[in-house]
Formats: structure tokens, sequence, C-alpha cells
């Protein structure tokens, strides 16, 4: 568990607060709806998706070792096959390319997180698959990250700015899978 858990959502939302996560910039209304049009939701997504990627990203490296890119790909190991993904597989899972996942895959085994395993029936094949460390280490990353996201929406919904956003992202969006 994390030493300073107690805060952590606490400091992701001042963070963010300090860093005017939403910019400067007006904000124009579909003069039909008097409602952000979908250019500036698309704006409001992507400010609040770098910032908070920004502060995860820090407090991984940090308390985990390991990026949240990385995260991804452990976790979503974890809720793949057993004895693991094909590399391409893993690729198109979490939106890299091939080339971008074997570095990755490479990185994550010099830290011990995963392991390369050959396919039994294909000798072309190549297998990633989790390992102890890499389970564990996941599973603790994935709960922090988790948290300091209910703790970053809680505050964007009482924001103005990011109220409807927020509303939209939380109930109306399809429900998935959990981990």
């Amino acid at each position: 568990m994390c030493k300073y858990m107690d805060y952590a959502c606490e400091s992701v939302t001042v963070e963010l607060a300090d860093a005017g996560w939403m910019g400067r910039g007006s904000v124009s209304e579909n003069r039909r709806t008097g409602r952000p049009d979908e250019f500036d939701l698309f704006r409001q997504v992507s400010v609040l998706t770098s910032r908070v990627v920004q502060v995860l990203e820090k407090q991984l490296v940090r308390d985990y070792q390991i990026s949240l890119p990385e995260l991804l790909v452990l976790v979503e190991l974890r809720g793949g096959h057993q004895r693991g993904m094909r590399i391409q597989d893993l690729a198109d899972a979490v939106g890299l390319d091939q080339s971008s996942m074997s570095r990755m895959v490479t990185r994550l085994e010099k830290k011990a997180l995963t392991s390369r395993v050959s396919c039994d029936y294909d000798r072309r094949g190549v297998y990633c698959e989790l390992t102890p460390l890499g389970r564990e280490r996941s599973e603790q990353a994935e709960a922090v990250c988790r948290r300091e996201l209910g703790a970053v929406f809680d505050a964007a919904a009482f924001d103005d700015r990011t109220a409807a956003l927020i509303a939209r992202l939380r109930y109306n969006a399809p429900a998935t899978k959990e981990s």
C-alpha cells in the first residue's frame, strides 16, 4: 500500500486545481441548444485528460516505478488469458503499434513485471505474460489510479466548465467491464 494514500486523492485534486487544469479561454455555446459544441467538449476532454495523465504519471513513477501506458498494458494482461497475450493483440488492445509494444514489453521484462513466452503451435508467435510481481504491482497501482480518478471527477463535477462533461462521462457512457 502507498505510504501517503490517506491524502493522495486530495493532493491530486489540489495539484490539478493549482495547475489551472481546464486552462483559460472561452467556451462557445451552440446557438440552438445553449450548450458547448463538440469541439469545445473535445477541448475540455483533451485538457482534462492531459492534466490528469501528468499527475497520475508522476505518482505511478514515484510509487510503483511504472508509467501510465505500462500500467495499462499490465491491466490488460491481468484481464486476459492466463497464459498471456500475443504481442500484436496486446498492442491492438492498448492502442500502440507492434514496434512500440515490443519496446514496452522489453522494459516491463527488465522490471520483472512480464515475461515473453514462445507460442507452442506457432514458433513465430510470442506471448507476453504477467509475472506475480507484475500482477501485484498492477493491482496496487490500478487501485490508486481508480481512487485518484474518482476524486478528480468528483471535483470536476462541481466546476462549471466541466460539470456537463463529467456528467456525460459518468452517466451517459456505456458500462465497462470491471477488472
